[in-house]
C-alpha cells in the first residue's frame, strides 16, 4: 500500500518547471501541466537512468511549410538531458514510438494537492 509523503508547498511547483524532491532515498520529480494538474514521476530516465530533474519541458515542434515552426502541446513533453528521449507528461509514453524491444515509459506516482501542500503517494 502506498504511503503518503508531504514533499513541498504547492506554490513551489510551477508550469513548465521541474521540481525534484526526495522521497526516502529516491528522487521524484514534480511538475505542473498547463491545465494546472500536478504530475509526479521517477527522477530517473527509463532509458539509461539519467537524472530527469536536469531535463527540460517543451512541446512538439512541427511545420508544414518552409521556415515555419509550430509548437503543439507546449508544456507537456519532457526531454531527457542525456540522449534527448522525449516523454509525454500526460500519458508517460515516449513521444516517438519505440521498437518493442525498447518499450519504456515514465513511472508516475499518484500526487495530490491538500491544504496548500503537495502529497506524493509512493
Amino acid at each position: 500500500m502506498p504511503r503518503a509523503h508531504d514533499v513541498c508547498a504547492a506554490g513551489d511547483v510551477s508550469v513548465g518547471a521541474l521540481h525534484p524532491v526526495k522521497v526516502g532515498r529516491s528522487t521524484v520529480v514534480l511538475t505542473r501541466l498547463p491545465d494546472d494538474s500536478l504530475k509526479a514521476f521517477s527522477g530517473r530516465c527509463p532509458h539509461m537512468g539519467a537524472r530527469l530533474e536536469f531535463g527540460c519541458i517543451t512541446g512538439y515542434a512541427d511545420g508544414t511549410r518552409r521556415e515555419e515552426i509550430v509548437v503543439e502541446r507546449p508544456g507537456e513533453i519532457l526531454r531527457c538531458p542525456w540522449h534527448g528521449f522525449e516523454f509525454d507528461l500526460v500519458t508517460g509514453e515516449p513521444a516517438v514510438a519505440e521498437p518493442d524491444a525498447m518499450a519504456m515509459r515514465l513511472r508516475f506516482y499518484d500526487v495530490a494537492e491538500e491544504d496548500g501542500r503537495v502529497i506524493v503517494f509512493r
